[in-house]
């Protein structure tokens, strides 16, 4: 599916898939957020909320996001997520734009391992798996984005472990804790799949990764206004708090670097 170019005023749809199941740390504000970016921009926004035993329609997407959740509540999803692989790789394959934060991310690899030796098998799209063990890496997070030009922020809460296998790695982590192979190396890109373990969540602490998808979905950097003054006012003043908190945060991170 084609998104349609900006100056058409399209009709934007945001699924938040297993918006109760895997929804830890706020995770629900980052649909929330890009819905407002978008509308603010001057665009028709429908954000569906979908959890296990739904019909999801992948073919009117224009993004998906997944949020984290326990293990429990993964295992769960990643089972009835697995009732739509092949159509939700199809459409990964044709373009189609995923966030996934925490750990569901590591359903689009190719097993996941718990702490007690199951083995899940998972979505596959990706050659990597994950391995959980019985203990938990925590951590506040700086990184560099491959995509970006602006640090990022976020927290990090998963199951001890690692991940391995033969992916690209968008996120170099320049503080906190990370869980693949290679140090400080974190989440899967793939086409427009972005995982990560950061959580915040990050679309609302990171303006730059919020006008990142809003940019891409849009396909323009320039900004539309919305007919509707009230809400282009409304967003303008949240967007300058927004800004405040992710330059202050990112401060005070920095200089928790240095000691």
């Amino acid at each position: 599916m084609v998104t349609p170019e900006c100056n058409k005023s399209p009709e934007f749809r945001i699924l938040h898939l297993y918006y109760d199941l895997m929804n830890l740390y706020g995770d629900w504000a980052n649909a929330e957020v890009l819905a407002r970016e978008l509308e603010a921009r001057g665009f028709s926004v429908t954000l569906e909320k979908k959890s296990a035993g739904h019909d999801v329609d992948f073919e009117i997407c224009d993004f998906v996001y997944i949020g984290s959740g326990t293990e429990r509540s993964q295992y769960a999803c990643l089972r009835y997520i697995s009732e739509y692989k092949e159509t939700i790789l199809a459409r990964i394959e044709d373009g189609m734009h995923v966030l996934t934060t925490g750990n569901s991310h590591e359903m689009f690899g190719r097993f996941i391992r718990s702490a007690g030796g199951k083995t899940l098998e998972a979505l596959g799209l990706l050659d990597f798996e994950t391995v959980h063990e019985n203990s938990r890496v925590t951590g506040d997070c700086v990184c560099k984005a491959s995509f970006l030009e602006e640090k990022l922020i976020g927290f990090i809460n998963k199951a001890g472990g690692t991940q391995r296998g033969n992916v690209e790695r968008p996120f170099q982590l320049e503080m906190g804790p990370s869980g693949s192979e290679s140090s400080r190396a974190e989440g899967i890109i793939y086409k427009n799949l972005l995982g990560t373990y950061l959580t915040g969540p990050i679309l609302v602490r990171n303006p730059p990764l919020l006008k990142h998808y809003a940019d891409k979905l849009c396909k323009t950097s320039s900004t539309l206004h919305s007919p509707n003054s009230a809400l282009t006012s409304e967003y303008s003043e949240f967007a300058k708090f927004q800004k405040k908190a992710y330059q202050m945060a990112l401060k005070e991170l920095e200089a928790r670097k240095q000691t």
